[in-house]
C-alpha cells in the first residue's frame, strides 16, 4: 500500500514539528504521540482534536504503519501491545538529513517494509525500570494491566505500568511529568474538567487510594531514585540501578 502525496507531506510535516520540539526542549527525551496534538494542531498539520484523545495523530500513525511508512518520521515509536499499540514521540540521534532522502524515491519504494528495531522498547524508561524489576522479583509483570475497579473519569479502565498477580503488586514508573509540569502538554483540557496536568495527579492519586483499597500493593519508583547526576532522565548504570530497585521492592 503506497501513500498519497498528501500523506507524505503531513509526515514531513510532523517530524519537522518534533524536530523543532526536541530541540527547544532539550531535558525531554520521551513524550506520548498524543500529548503533542496540541503542537500538531498549532502547526497546522491537524485541523482539530476530538473528543478521544489524539485519535488524529493516531490514526494517522495507523495509516502509516499500515503502509510500513513509519520511517519516514523517525521520532515515532511504537510499543506493541497485544490487542493495541501506543505510540510515542522521542528524541533522535540518526542523521534526519538522510531520511529526507526517502521522499524523492519511487512510490514503490517508499512502502517498502522496514525491519523494527530491535532496541526500540529499550528507550523507554518504563520498560527499562520494569524490566530491572522483573529480575529483581524473578517475575514476568503484566505491563498496562487494567482492572474493572480501577477506572478513570469517563468510565475507561485505568492501566497500571506492571502488575505481579502472584504478589498482589502492583509497580508504577513515574516518569518527570508526573512530578513536574510539563509545558503546553499539561495545559489541555480534559473530560474531568481540569488539565491534563492535573488530571495525571488526580489519577496518580486515585491509583494509591483505589488498589489498596482491593488488596494490592503499591509501589512507585520515580525517575528522581535514579538520578545520580541531577539530570532529567536516567543515565543506566546497569549494576547501580539494580540496587535502587532492589532497596525499593525491599529485596536487599
Amino acid at each position: 500500500m503506497a501513500l498519497s502525496a498528501n500523506n507524505i507531506h503531513k509526515a514531513m510535516q510532523v517530524k519537522q514539528a518534533l524536530t523543532e520540539y526536541f530541540d527547544n526542549n532539550p531535558s525531554v527525551s520521551n513524550v506520548p504521540a498524543m500529548d503533542m496534538m496540541p503542537l500538531f494542531v498549532k502547526k497546522g498539520i491537524f485541523n482539530m482534536d476530538y473528543d478521544r484523545s489524539g485519535l488524529p495523530i493516531r490514526n494517522f500513525l495507523r495509516a502509516l504503519d499500515k503502509a510500513n511508512s513509519l520511517h519516514l518520521i523517525p521520532h515515532i515509536r511504537a510499543e506493541r501491545k497485544v490487542t493495541n499499540t501506543n505510540w510515542f514521540s522521542q528524541r533522535v540521534t540518526t542523521n534526519l538529513d538522510e531520511t529526507e532522502q526517502e521522499v524523492s524515491v519511487p512510490k514503490a519504494t517508499i512502502s517498502k517494509p522496514q525491519k523494527p528495531s530491535p532496541s526500540s522498547r529499550t528507550n523507554s524508561d518504563e520498560a527499562y525500570v520494569i524490566d530491572l524489576c522483573d529480575e529483581v522479583l524473578e517475575l514476568k509483570a503484566s505491563q498496562q494491566h487494567k482492572f474493572d475497579f480501577l477506572v478513570g473519569d469517563a468510565g475507561t479502565k485505568l492501566p497500571v505500568d506492571a502488575y505481579y498477580e502472584s504478589l498482589n503488586l502492583v509497580v508504577e514508573y513515574r516518569e518527570k511529568q508526573h512530578t513536574e509540569p510539563v509545558k503546553l502538554f499539561d495545559q489541555r483540557q480534559t473530560v474531568s474538567g481540569v488539565s491534563r496536568g492535573e488530571q495525571r495527579q488526580l489519577y496518580d492519586q486515585r491509583r494509591r487510594d483505589v488498589l489498596p483499597e482491593n488488596d494490592i500493593e503499591l509501589i512507585e519508583i520515580s525517575y528522581e531514585d535514579f538520578n545520580y547526576d541531577n539530570s532529567k532522565k536516567i543515565i543506566r548504570d546497569n549494576e547501580k540501578d539494580l540496587e535502587v530497585v532492589k532497596k525499593l521492592l525491599g529485596k536487599e
